[in-house]
């Protein structure tokens, strides 16, 4: 996943993932191609993702995601890759493309803390357009729900 973009698409969405290297430490660039945006996020914003629900999403993310891609073909790809690290000082998370075409998702895996998601281009092109407050929202519990753990 390093350098090389990994594809997360579906009939109303596209989303590209890649890890990069930046003067503060690695991240995790999402993409979105169609609207021209990106987000990158540092190891905890993305650990923080591994323990939300599609409530939490809903209710968190700001102008859910509304486009349509009239041009869609089903691409068959690998259907599961590498898991790609992603580590500083406060967090520690796994991710990897899993599934192919319409069924393709990010894995997100907190293995200190025993979450993992998975997130499909609809949600993964949202993300490209929040606001750091927005990502904020996500670390109100540092360590996930109080209730789980």
């Amino acid at each position: 996943m390093e350098d090389d973009y990994a594809k997360i698409r579906n009939e109303s969405a596209n989303a590209l993932v890649r890890k990069v290297r930046t003067r503060n430490g690695v991240r995790l660039e999402i993409y979105s191609p169609r609207v021209d945006k990106r987000v990158y996020l540092d190891p905890l914003l993305i650990e923080s993702l591994a323990w939300q629900t599609p409530e939490t999403f809903s209710n968190i993310l700001e102008n859910p995601h509304k486009l349509a891609d009239d041009d869609w073909e089903e691409e068959i790809e690998d259907t599961e890759t590498e898991y790609t690290e992603f580590t500083n000082e406060f967090a520690f998370t796994l991710v990897r493309k899993v599934g192919a075409g319409k069924e393709a998702r990010l894995e997100i895996v907190s293995p200190k803390l025993g979450y993992q998601i998975y997130l499909d281009a609809p949600l993964l092109e949202s993300l490209t357009w929040q606001s750091s407050q927005t990502f904020s929202k996500f670390l109100e519990e540092p360590y996930g729900p109080r209730d789980t753990h």
